[in-house]
């Protein structure tokens, strides 16, 4: 007997993609808790004034060069998660697209809240995003080079071998 077969490209199939599925959105309702919610004591800070809409926001060399590491990295391990989610379940350009609006409307939603939109962490973010899809894609490949495949070389040669064994046997 046979095991049922998976969804291509997908590791242990439906049931797999269910747990990722709400794995995923309990992390991003998390992340979005994390990143809107207020923090009066954290507004102080490099923020232009319409923090990512702000072309000086980018240009400004402090944006680039100031700035806690531990921040930076944080920012960028935050959205991994998001990216692996996203990597395992859709396919395509959506993939990519959705990790990376759902930071820029982060971004966007924190310039009339009481946080502070800034430009390296839309980076940040968009870099981890980008790390999880890529770690998806890993995984995907692995789940997909474990699967037993019938090539083409295979179905000849035992088409082959089966002819020799009628042959044998005339």
């Amino acid at each position: 007997m046979t095991p049922p077969q998976r969804p291509e490209g997908t590791p242990g199939g439906a049931v797999a993609r269910g747990v990722i599925l709400v794995l995923g959105l309990l992390y991003t309702g998390l992340v979005l808790w994390a990143t809107l919610r207020p923090l009066p004591w954290a507004t102080e800070g490099s923020e232009a004034r319409f923090g990512i809409l702000n072309p000086a926001a980018w240009t400004d060399e402090a944006a680039w060069t100031d700035g806690r590491t531990l921040e930076i990295l944080l920012n960028v391990l935050m959205f991994v998660p998001i990216g692996v989610a996203t990597g395992l379940l859709l396919r395509g350009a959506s993939r990519v697209i959705l990790p990376l609006a759902l930071t820029v409307g982060i971004e966007l939603a924190q310039i009339p809240l009481d946080r502070i939109s800034h430009p390296r962490d839309l980076v940040a973010n968009g870099l981890g995003a980008l790390v999880g899809v890529a770690l998806a894609a890993i995984i995907r490949h692995g789940a997909v080079s474990r699967k037993p495949r019938t090539s083409g070389s295979d179905v000849s040669s035992r088409a082959r071998s089966e002819s020799n064994r009628r042959s044998a046997e005339a």
